[in-house]
């Protein structure tokens, strides 16, 4: 939208009666107060990921972690709040060896 469309939006809004625009605010609040959406955990992002995996391997795989380590991972996101069940074990994998080919993980097997 550019300047003109702002200002045509703004001269709009302008024009609504304030009693208005507070009741539609309050009707929003509600419906996402019902839908429950301010008590949903939020999805991890790879970001977030990345930074489970760094935090239980300490940026080394081993024989003795490997096999725990996607588990483990997803317990750490848990902790910290994330809804995990959506996180799978191709995109956990594919973010490790992303993290191996990049030097940010040393693999010791």
């Amino acid at each position: 939208m550019g300047h003109n469309g702002e200002d045509k939006l703004r001269e709009l809004l302008e024009k609504v009666p304030e009693d208005i625009l507070d009741e539609v605010l309050e009707y929003e609040e509600e419906s996402r107060e019902r839908r429950g959406t301010k008590s949903k955990k939020p999805f991890p992002s790879n970001e977030d990921i990345v930074e489970g995996i760094m935090e239980v391997s300490g940026g080394i795989i081993t024989r003795s972690n490997i096999d725990e380590l996607y588990e483990a991972v997803l317990k750490r996101l848990e902790e910290k709040g994330f809804e995990t069940r959506f996180v799978q074990e191709t995109r956990f994998w594919r973010l490790v060896t992303s993290l191996v080919k990049k030097g940010r993980i040393k693999l010791r097997l």
